[in-house]
């Protein structure tokens, strides 16, 4: 699993917290700190705009374990910022992953180069 990123100044002067996958914001969700910071923004220019009196707490994301990474590597399965990958798919769980790898074998990563 990838280090967490240090958040600048103004993500935590906006109540923006980094799970391991994603940044949240309020109940809000993004895969890119720049789109949780633009909405931070826009959402304090709104009229009657009013401060959460109590931050909220996410869950701190956990990768594969040792064990799931030997399982997913048999697969062609990566784990990449807090998402289980086969092919071009995305999965937020690693079952799902795996169903369709079972399902369909041999999918590569667009852009990676197939062994052969």
């Amino acid at each position: 699993m990838e280090e967490s990123p240090v958040l600048p100044p103004s993500a935590a002067a906006f109540g923006i917290s980094f799970d391991g996958r994603a940044y949240h914001y309020r109940e809000y969700s993004y895969d890119r700190l720049a789109d949780a910071l633009d909405y931070a923004r826009l959402d304090r220019t709104r009229p009657g705009f009013r401060e959460d009196a109590t931050p909220r707490r996410w869950a701190q994301w956990a990768g594969p374990t040792p064990e799931e990474q030997l399982e997913m590597a048999s697969h062609g399965i990566v784990y990449e910022r807090g998402h289980y990958c086969y092919g071009p798919y995305r999965y937020d769980l690693l079952s799902a992953a795996l169903d369709y790898a079972k399902h369909e074998p041999g999918l590569s990563r667009p852009g990676s180069r197939q062994e052969g």
